[in-house]
């Protein structure tokens, strides 16, 4: 398959809101893997950490949403899938949102 063709066909808002909701679940357990290293905190434990009225939260956000800025590195500025920028920035904000309302 032409590159061009791959491109046209993934450059969809959906495709990139549904990669922009799975990167940052990738994100956090990549996060938890790198900040846990002792595996003190269960998963449940870490995700209090995000959602509670703890001072890390902001730390684990951050690291959390990683894999979404690189996506978007790539989706914007490397191969100009603009559609699909759009569904990746929808996802993004919407995570955000709904981790301050629950914190």
């Amino acid at each position: 398959m032409n590159w061009d063709k791959v491109k046209r066909k993934f450059d969809n808002v959906w495709i990139g809101a549904v990669a922009g909701f799975l990167l940052s679940v990738l994100g956090f357990l990549l996060s938890k893997t790198v900040k846990d290293k002792q595996g003190s905190y269960t998963l449940e434990a870490y995700w209090n950490l995000l959602v509670g009225q703890t001072d890390y939260y902001l730390e684990i956000l951050t690291f959390s949403l990683l894999p979404n800025m690189l996506m978007f590195y790539l989706l914007f500025f490397q191969w100009k899938m603009d559609h699909a920028v759009r569904g990746l920035i929808f996802a993004t904000i919407i995570v955000l949102g709904l981790i301050f309302l629950l914190h």
